[in-house]
């Protein structure tokens, strides 16, 4: 009896049981609530909805939303996908799923397993907190996949962030501002901005500090990778692979204490990575190859760089456009460009760098005595920078496809360059600003919109210089040599050929030219637009347009040869007091001066005339041998008869006549023996031959140092 008794009693206990949890679990599943920290279970069915009390919720089909689709307006909420899709239909002020409320800040909310697309934005987090994205897919919206404002500890986790784009702004992958502790791990941002619009792409982050991006990939994004701008602090990127990007990989605007490591920044079209107005940031172990420039600094202070591999970039290191007060760095020898190191050195004393370093790029800050020799600079901002340092001696180097060769400024002084090449380079072979005391002699540059460019420099001595094929845009006057700002300049012995503007271009005062030759120059040989100048014995040949135009007063133009230029051997826009005697002009138009008021002298005493007092002018001739001076009567000194009159202040009362003999301006006694005869021609081919042309002539005037010039001296010497 009492063991019936006692089974009765059990079944009738389990009976109780389990209506008791059948009872709760059906109250659990009609949505009743514990309380706020009791979490619901509910499947979304009608959208647009409104997710306004904690709790779990899934799609369990995939949707298409006419409008906004999902606002989230309460905290401690859980929305599941299950791999399902919601799609928009690009409707302007459209949101795949909204985090935001009016009043409160939102937090503990995790969004995961889900595709929003096709919306104007795909998930806006708004004055939120503690909220987590993952394994999230934001595809082809029009503004932005994610948008995070005024929020701070967002997870980003297994996202990918794919071809969000417009005509108009252009949009962004991921848009965060003003926000903190942003972190972004293991996600994919992929397609985003539209190709032509600077500010669109991949991550744009403005204003917010702490933000992570870890071991992400930010590739072929039609704009940026990623850009941070107006106060960004504390960014960190890690671990990545920012690839094939249309504008910048990495570019940081006006913020502070960046860190960026160990990433992959590959192919990117613009700079792997830029800084512009950035203070403290640290780059260290990262390889950035094949973008246009591989890391570009525009006042930026107190950098750390170390460890970096720059390869097969266009420009590899750009710091050329800071100001001297942005070069303190903090750069070690740990850096590469194209396997060779990069050398910076700030506040050395006596040191020599040599082929055994084989830098790729050297820059030298607050120093002084420092040597360089045998080096080969190639594929940076300049081969070589100089700022702010004194006694450098430059020897045997050469500058190859740099933005610039070597450049020198900021009130460098006392440099020496011998025997210096510069090929390719993008702006100039050669750019001396605000340098004092130098000397460039056997200096040679070709193919570079700039041969050698002057701004504000004094105190220049240049001799043995050879500019060819300075090529580039005519507005930006491509020219063998441009003095921008100077004074007391002298040039000697030089040749500057083939310009596609002009051999010299001049604006500075107390400019000496002396044996030196413009020849086939695409516009004029030289254009001088400042005064007072000397120019001795130079030669202005073949050129398309004008052999000399100037514009100077009091500056003296003394036996030089104006020959073969097409439109005309001179044009004087204005001047007054100028001299010119013994120039040779052979040009069917010899001379054109602008300015009707302007008086200058065309005619001096000659020492070589047994009277020192006759004063004696020019030649002017023509190609044919038919011009003034070679049909001219002639008086018992040489000179014509009847006066040149180019105008009416601006007349050659004894021009020279085709009996009176100039020397020329060419030195053809090589042996310095006091004759010209067959031991010169010797010579000179022997010194061809050897390639020691730094101090030869052009004799055939072709533009080239060759075997050709050895015959034309002949024939000049049997003439003789």
């Amino acid at each position: 009896m009492d063991i019936i008794q006692n089974t009765y009693n059990l079944k009738r206990l389990f009976k109780i049981k389990f209506v008791i949890i059948f009872t709760i679990f059906l109250l659990y599943i009609s949505g009743f609530s514990f309380g706020d920290d009791t979490f619901d279970e509910n499947i979304l069915i009608t959208y647009p909805v409104t997710l306004e009390k904690p709790g779990v919720y899934y799609l369990n089909e995939s949707v298409f939303i006419n409008d906004s689709a999902i606002h989230i307006t309460h905290s401690d909420i859980i929305l599941d996908g299950h791999g399902n899709i919601v799609t928009g239909n690009m409707s302007s002020g459209s949101i795949g799923i909204t985090i935001q409320h009016p009043e409160m800040m939102m937090h503990n909310i995790t969004i995961r397993n889900i595709t929003i697309r096709d919306f104007e934005t795909g998930i806006l987090i708004d004055t939120s907190h503690e909220i987590n994205l993952e394994k999230a897919d934001l595809i082809s919206h029009m503004r932005t996949g994610i948008r995070i404002e005024t929020s701070e500890n967002i997870q980003i986790t297994r996202c990918t962030v794919q071809n969000n784009r417009n005509e108009i702004t252009g949009g962004y992958g991921i848009q965060i501002s003003d926000s903190n502790k942003i972190k972004i791990t293991n996600s994919q941002v992929t397609g985003n901005g539209k190709t032509g619009k600077s500010n669109s792409g991949g991550i744009y982050i403005t204003n917010s500090s702490e933000t992570s991006i870890i071991s992400s990939q930010i590739s072929t994004n039609p704009g940026f990778g990623i850009r941070a701008d107006n106060g960004t602090e504390h960014l960190k990127i890690s671990d990545c692979d920012i690839s094939v990007n249309s504008g910048d990989g990495i570019l940081i605007q006006s913020g502070s204490s960046p860190d960026i490591q160990k990433s992959i920044l590959d192919k990117n079209k613009e700079s792997g990575i830029e800084l512009i107005k950035v203070v403290q940031p640290v780059i260290t172990g990262n390889v950035i190859t094949s973008g246009t420039m591989g890391i570009s600094l525009l006042d930026t202070e107190d950098m750390t760089l170390t460890g970096n591999s720059l390869k097969n970039n266009r420009i590899g290191f750009d710091i050329s456009a800071s100001d001297i007060r942005y070069y303190n760095h903090h750069i070690s020898n740990t850096n590469t460009i194209d396997s060779r190191t990069l050398i910076y050195l700030k506040d050395v004393r006596d040191r020599k760098i040599g082929p055994s370093m084989n830098p790729s790029m050297v820059i030298i800050v607050n120093s002084s005595d420092i040597a360089l020799s045998e080096l080969v600079l190639s594929k940076n901002c300049a081969g070589i920078i100089l700022a702010n340092s004194s006694n450098l001696t430059l020897t045997d180097i050469s500058f190859i496809e740099n933005g610039i060769g070597i450049r020198s400024e900021f009130g460098t002084n006392n440099l020496i360059c011998n025997n210096l090449h510069a090929e390719r380079n993008l702006v100039s072979g050669y750019y001396i600003s605000n340098t004092n005391n130098f000397t460039l002699t056997s200096i040679y540059g070709q193919e570079s919109p700039s041969g050698i460019y002057l701004h504000n420099a004094t105190g220049g001595i240049l001799k043995n210089i050879y500019m060819t094929q300075i090529t580039g845009l005519k507005s930006r006057m491509p020219s063998g040599i441009t003095l921008s700002g100077c004074d007391s300049i002298t040039v000697s012995k030089s040749q500057f050929s083939e310009c596609s503007y002009a051999g010299l271009v001049s604006d500075s005062d107390n400019l000496n030219l002396t044996d030196n030759r413009f020849l086939s120059n695409t516009y004029a040989g030289s254009v001088i637009l400042s005064g007072p100048v000397d120019l001795y014995n130079n030669s202005f040949l073949n050129n398309e347009d004008t052999g000399l135009i100037l514009r100077a007063n009091q500056s003296t133009i003394l036996r030089n040869t104006f020959t073969n230029n097409k439109n005309r051997g001179i044009l004087l826009i204005s001047g007054n007091e100028n001299l010119f005697a013994y120039n040779t002009f052979k040009n069917y138009k010899n001379c054109m001066i602008q300015d009707k008021n302007a008086i200058n002298i065309w005619n001096t005493s000659n020492m070589y005339f047994s009277d020192n007092t006759y004063p004696a002018g020019n030649y002017w001739g023509d190609p044919e041998g038919e011009g003034f001076s070679d049909i001219c009567t002639t008086d018992p000194n040489g000179c014509c008869i009847d006066p040149y009159i180019i105008q009416l202040y601006n007349i050659d009362y004894h021009p020279l006549s085709s009996q009176y003999i100039i020397e020329s301006t060419m030195n053809t006694d090589l042996n310095q023996n006091g004759r010209e005869d067959l031991q010169d021609v010797v010579k000179y081919m022997n010194m061809v031959s050897s390639g020691d042309t730094s101090s030869l002539y052009d004799f055939s005037g072709d533009g080239k140092i060759n075997l050709n010039d050895v015959v034309s001296l002949f024939h000049i010497i049997i003439k003789k």
